[in-house]
Parts: C-alpha cells; sequence; structure tokens
C-alpha cells in the first residue's frame, strides 16, 4: 500500500514537472523576441521537411498496396519496394496532374466570372427584392435601408479588399521559384522515407529507448504510439477519400440539376467535408449564397440536396469508409472541433478529432490502469446508476417515514 502511495506520488510530480516545463518553455518563446524569432527561421528552413513528412504518411498506405501487390510477382519481388516508391510517386503526380489540368481551370474561371457579375447580380436579386416589398409600408422602407447598407458594404468590401488580395496573389507569384524549390525537397524527403521508412522508425525508437530505461513506461509509449497511428492513419486516408467520393456526388447530382458554379460549389462542398459532421453544411453556406445570386429557387433546392447528401455521407459512405476510426461518440467530436478549432483554426477543425481521439485513449487507459489496481471494475457500463430505481427506492423511503 505505502509503495502504490510512493508510485502515484512519484507520477504526479512527474507530470506536474513536465507541465511546468512546457509552460516554461513557450513562456521563453512568447517573452524573447530574439528567440522567437530564431525558432521562426528553423520553422522556415524545416517546412518542407515537414511536408514532405506530412505527404509520405498520407501516401505510406498506397506504397504498402503497391508493395504487396508487386511482391507476390517472383521476378519483382527485390525490387518491390523501390517499385513501389515509383507507383505511388506516379499515382501522386497523376491525381495533382488531373486536378491541375481539368478541375482548378474551371475554379479559377468560376471565380473569375463570380467576381465580375457579382455586382450586376446583387442589382437584380436587390430589385427583385424591391418588387416584393413594394406593397409593404415602413417595414419595406426599414429592410430596405438594411439591404442598402449591406449592399453598400459589400461593394466596398469587392473593391477595397478582394481586388487588393487578387493583386497580392498575383504579386506572390513572383516567389514562385522558392515554392517550387520547396516542392521538390518535399518530394525527395518523401521518396527517402518511403524507401527506408523502417530503419528511420527505428532510429527514433533506438533514441527513445536510449534515454527512457523504464520499461513498463517505454512499452506503454509504444502502445499509445501505435494507437496514435491507426487513428491518425484510418482517419486522414478514410476523410480523403470520403470527401473525394462527396465531392464527386455532388458534381454529378449539381450538373444533372442544372445548379449554377457546379465546379466550383462541389470543390467546396468535398474540401469542407473534410471537417467532421460540421463540414458539409460549412461548404453549403458560402455555396447556397452564391447560387441565391443566381436562382433562389435553386438556391432551396440545393440547400434540400445538400442536407439528404450529408445524411448519405454521415450514415452509409461515411461509416463504411471510416468505420470506427477514432471510437468517439457525437458529442466528443464536437468538442473536439470547438476546442481545437478554435485554437488551431481550419487545421485544427481537420486534425481536431483524431487528436482527441488520442488524448481520450490515454486518459481511458490511465484510468483503466487505476480501477485495475483498486480492483474495480473497467467497464463503463458497471457505473451506470438507474435513477428510475433509485428514485422509486428514495420514495418509498419517504413514505415508511411519513408513516413512522
Amino acid at each position: 500500500m505505502e509503495s502504490d502511495k510512493k508510485h502515484y506520488l512519484r507520477m504526479g510530480v512527474t507530470i506536474f514537472a513536465s507541465l511546468a516545463a512546457v509552460v516554461a518553455f513557450f513562456f521563453l518563446i512568447l517573452r524573447y523576441e530574439g528567440l522567437k524569432a530564431y525558432l521562426d527561421v528553423i520553422h522556415v528552413a524545416l517546412q518542407p521537411v515537414v511536408a514532405g513528412i506530412v505527404i509520405a504518411y498520407v501516401l505510406c498506405p498506397v506504397a504498402k498496396f503497391f508493395e504487396r501487390r508487386l511482391g507476390r510477382v517472383g521476378w519483382l519481388s527485390r525490387a518491390a519496394r523501390s517499385l513501389s516508391v515509383l507507383f505511388t510517386l506516379i499515382f501522386a503526380m497523376g491525381i495533382l496532374g488531373l486536378f491541375c489540368a481539368l478541375v482548378l481551370p474551371q475554379v479559377v474561371d468560376s471565380i473569375r466570372t463570380l467576381v465580375v457579375d457579382l455586382p450586376e447580380m446583387l442589382e437584380v436579386q436587390l430589385a427583385r427584392l424591391g418588387t416584393y416589398l413594394e406593397s409593404d409600408s415602413d417595414a419595406a422602407a426599414t429592410v430596405m435601408q438594411m439591404i442598402t447598407s449591406v449592399e453598400t458594404f459589400l461593394m466596398t468590401w469587392i473593391k477595397e479588399n478582394l481586388f487588393s488580395t487578387v493583386s497580392n496573389v498575383a504579386g506572390s507569384v513572383l516567389s514562385v521559384g522558392s515554392a517550387i524549390v520547396n516542392f521538390v525537397v518535399s518530394v525527395v524527403v518523401m521518396v527517402y522515407l518511403l524507401l527506408d521508412r523502417e530503419r528511420y522508425l527505428a532510429q527514433c525508437r533506438k533514441l527513445f529507448y536510449a534515454v527512457s530505461r523504464n520499461e513498463r513506461f517505454n512499452r506503454a509509449v509504444m502502445e499509445v504510439l501505435h494507437q496514435t497511428d491507426r487513428i491518425f492513419g484510418g482517419f486522414i486516408s478514410g476523410k480523403l477519400l470520403d470527401s473525394l467520393i462527396v465531392g464527386i456526388i455532388c458534381f454529378v447530382c449539381l450538373t444533372v440539376m442544372k445548379m449554377p458554379y457546379a465546379l466550383l460549389v462541389s470543390v467546396i462542398v468535398g474540401v469542407t467535408n473534410i471537417i467532421p459532421m460540421f463540414g458539409p453544411f460549412i461548404g453549403a453556406i458560402p455555396s447556397a449564397f452564391l447560387i441565391l445570386l443566381v436562382s433562389p429557387s435553386k438556391c432551396l433546392l440545393f440547400l434540400v440536396f445538400i442536407i439528404i447528401l450529408q445524411q448519405l455521407d454521415g450514415n452509409v459512405i461515411g461509416p463504411k469508409i471510416l468505420g470506427n476510426s477514432t471510437g468517439l461518440s457525437a458529442l466528443y467530436v464536437t468538442v473536439a472541433m470547438l476546442l481545437f478549432g478554435k485554437l488551431m483554426g481550419f487545421m485544427g477543425m481537420i486534425v481536431g478529432v483524431p487528436l482527441f481521439a488520442t488524448m481520450y485513449y490515454i486518459v481511458k487507459r490511465l484510468a483503466e490502469y487505476s480501477l485495475s489496481q483498486q480492483g474495480m471494475p473497467m467497464e463503463t457500463a458497471g457505473y451506470v446508476v438507474d435513477t428510475m430505481a433509485r428514485e422509486k427506492d428514495s420514495g418509498e423511503k419517504e413514505k415508511k417515514d411519513e408513516e413512522i
């Protein structure tokens, strides 16, 4: 018993010291501008390397797939690893090339047309709304005044901000050489990692074992890392495939319904679908506004279609592809998106769910270990309280007390 107390005390002191060290580290970064400047330089220098690591992690399942297939062919088995990386690179470049050749020009053309026609479309819809409100009295005047204010704001924003943003983007094309160099470095890093991924992982594991000498702790960390890889790998690859399918379905259906800006809207819906739960609705808001400027009736039809598509994705497509890769309920997914979305912005809304799932797994294992040490049940069902039975027992007790 005394040894358990010392163990938990040592664990608590270790956790407190680790948190204090993290807080002190971030304080130093934020406090001293010189250190922050050096870290910014390191961040910029290692950006292509980090990008290469991320790309390699995403494409690793594809490389493993090609390697398994090529390994079954006798005369190709020795070169299966190199050929799998080559085919993976061709596969990724092919998808990127198809997107740039087929999708990107049409999206850019839709955006350019939208920017040019937006003022005229706003005026048409405002005039149409004005005809509906001509029969009204003071309320119509108030509504028209509000709409005019919104129109003035939008026109000012388009002239001052949107065009300046386009100009800045055009000016940044001058730095395209640096972007190309970073892209090439990222591809090279990706190729090296895919070719010799076991050795690099073994080096990281070797360094970790050299620093940490606690066998139980090492085993627990490796288990957590394995679970983290399973959660992130399944979620990211599955969500990308799910979003691609949703985007294709959206484009086909919008084309059949003859919706305006079908490809642009499908790209928006497909990209935002990477965000769990709320993604289709986040993409539907700007898309519905674009369609509303052309046809209010088609906008209503589009909203109905998005609701149906979201139900199809949430109940059929998503579960078939993702399964239960995160193990989180809808409540925890919402909390993860709100928390990490606030901390990390759009990227936090994408990676927040697997991050929260990893934290949930760690807390769950710690809780189960503590309960097992106390000889208590580890299943959640053992802690469910039957409130109906409790209220019934309480009522019977109060009745007996009154009789006494």
